[in-house]
Formats: structure tokens, C-alpha cells, sequence
């Protein structure tokens, strides 16, 4: 009778998993066609030529419906969410996962410079991997200030990312100070700005953007719901604004240059013989 029962939910589960991988395969396959299908190339030195990548497509699409309908098969089979003897449910796989997932990404993170250097073959080749997983851990610590303002305190912040941008404009107009750079020239010598910049410069700006923190606070978080939602994104708003427009300040929307470049305390990511791959014996 357990068998019979078994072979019929799993019957009745095939046609389901058919169809929702059918359907996940065309809307990939639509969602797709413009971002990853159309690309432009440029036909030596002439105008742009618009080619379409139908195979590469294709496989997206297949792996998305492949995905798709073993999940219905295992994860997403209803014995198995719900539970009971001898199956396991979401929840509880989600539990016995996050203990590993932080040491796993934080290893992750760790190992991804020699990871993207080993793949490219040498440590120029590697830069663009390299400046993908800064924009990932840039992101990534977003996300946790994130989850931290909304998903702990409860507080529907929609102007998060303006303490982000005020931070990094205040990191920006510091390090490219020329009166703070002549200052410590001349009291600490000429390399000392350059070489130290991003280590004086990094713990100020995020002060700074803290203490905008503190003064939007103490009058918003006596709202709450909506009201604190309208209030923050008008702050990300204004922010966004001010910078774009204050061109003597910021540059307007051409953004600032000639920001001194991150060393490993003083010694330079070049590869001249005093860098940091000459000094550690890096290729």
C-alpha cells in the first residue's frame, strides 16, 4: 500500500516538474535573449555589428529547466518539504548548512586572490578577476550592513546606500586633498601621503559616514513602517543630488580621480623591484 502510494505522488509530481521546467526554460530563454544573446562587436574599426548567440542561449536555458525539475523531483517534492519520518525539510537543511556556510565563504574569500592568479596564469593576467571580487566583497558587506539595519532591527531603511556613497566621498576628497597632502609632506616626507593614504583616510571616512548615521538617526527613528521608508530613501535622494550637482566639490558626475592607490602598509601593489610581488616573491 506505502508503494502504491509512493509511485502515485511521484506520478503526480512528473507532470508538475515537466511543466515548471518548461515554462523556467522559456522565460530564461526570454530574459536572456537580450542581456546574454544580443552582443555587440565592433568589425575592425567600423561600426558596431549586432551578432546573437542562440547556442549560448540555448544552454542557459537548459540548465535553468534541468535545475528546475530535479528540485521538483527532491527538494521541492511534497513528502519531503513537509516532512515526517525519515524526510528531511528545508528548514532543517538550511540549519545543518549554516554552520559551514561562514567558514566556507570566508575561506572562500581568502583563497580567491590565488584562485584568480592560477587561473589567469600570472598575477597581471589576474587583475580582472581580481577587481570582480573587490566589487563582490564590496557588495557582499553591503548586504550585511544591510541585514543588520533591516533584517535585525527591523527598520526599513531605503537611504542605506547614501552612508555608503558619503563614505566613499569623504575617503575620495581626503586622500586627494592637496593642502592635507602638502601638510604632510612637509612635515613626514614626500612618499608618506601616497604610501599611507588608504590607512588614514579609510578608518576617517568611515567615522564620517557613521556620524551622518548619528544625525539622520536621532530624528527618523521615531517613525516607523512606511513613514520610515519615505524619510530614508528622501535622505539617499538628497545625498545623490548634492554630489551630482556640487561639481566643485565632486566633479559632478565624472566622479573623482587620482585617488592614491591601496598599499600593504606602505609597500605598493607594482611590480617594480620594491613592490609587493617582488618583496614576496610573487610572478
Amino acid at each position: 500500500m506505502q508503494a502504491g502510494v509512493s509511485a502515485g505522488r511521484r506520478e503526480a509530481v512528473l507532470p508538475v516538474a515537466l511543466k515548471d521546467a518548461a515554462i523556467s526554460a522559456v522565460l530564461t530563454f526570454l530574459v536572456l535573449t537580450p542581456l546574454v544573446g544580443l552582443r555587440a562587436t565592433e568589425d575592425s574599426g567600423g561600426p558596431l555589428i549586432l551578432t546573437y548567440r542562440f547556442g549560448l542561449v540555448l544552454i542557459f536555458a537548459a540548465i535553468v529547466a534541468v535545475l528546475r525539475f530535479v528540485l521538483h523531483l527532491t527538494l521541492w517534492r511534497p513528502g519531503r518539504i513537509k516532512g515526517g519520518r525519515g524526510n528531511v525539510t528545508l528548514a532543517a537543511l538550511a540549519t545543518k548548512a549554516e554552520p559551514l556556510a561562514k567558514p566556507v565563504f570566508f575561506a572562500f574569500a581568502i583563497a580567491f586572490p590565488a584562485l584568480a592568479i592560477l587561473a589567469a596564469g600570472d598575477l597581471g593576467a589576474s587583475r580582472y578577476y581580481i577587481d570582480l571580487g573587490v566589487y563582490i566583497m564590496t557588495y557582499v558587506m553591503l548586504g550585511w550592513g544591510l541585514n543588520i539595519v533591516v533584517g535585525l532591527a527591523g527598520l526599513l531603511d531605503l537611504g542605506y546606500v547614501a552612508f555608503y556613497a558619503v563614505g566613499a566621498y569623504a575617503f575620495a576628497l581626503l586622500s586627494t586633498s592637496v593642502p592635507l597632502n602638502d601638510f604632510l609632506a612637509g612635515h613626514l616626507g614626500e612618499g608618506f601621503w601616497s604610501a599611507w593614504a588608504f590607512w588614514l583616510c579609510l578608518p576617517i571616512s568611515g567615522l564620517l559616514a557613521g556620524f551622518w548615521g548619528l544625525i539622520l538617526g536621532f530624528p527618523v527613528l521615531r517613525l516607523r513602517g512606511d513613514y520610515l521608508a519615505i524619510v530614508t530613501l528622501a535622505f539617499g535622494e538628497i545625498i545623490r543630488l548634492v554630489l551630482i550637482n556640487w561639481v566643485d566639490l565632486t566633479n559632478g558626475g565624472a566622479g573623482i580621480s587620482s585617488i592614491p592607490a591601496i598599499t600593504f602598509f606602505g609597500i605598493p601593489f607594482t611590480s617594480g623591484d620594491d613592490g609587493f610581488a617582488a618583496l614576496f616573491g610573487l610572478p
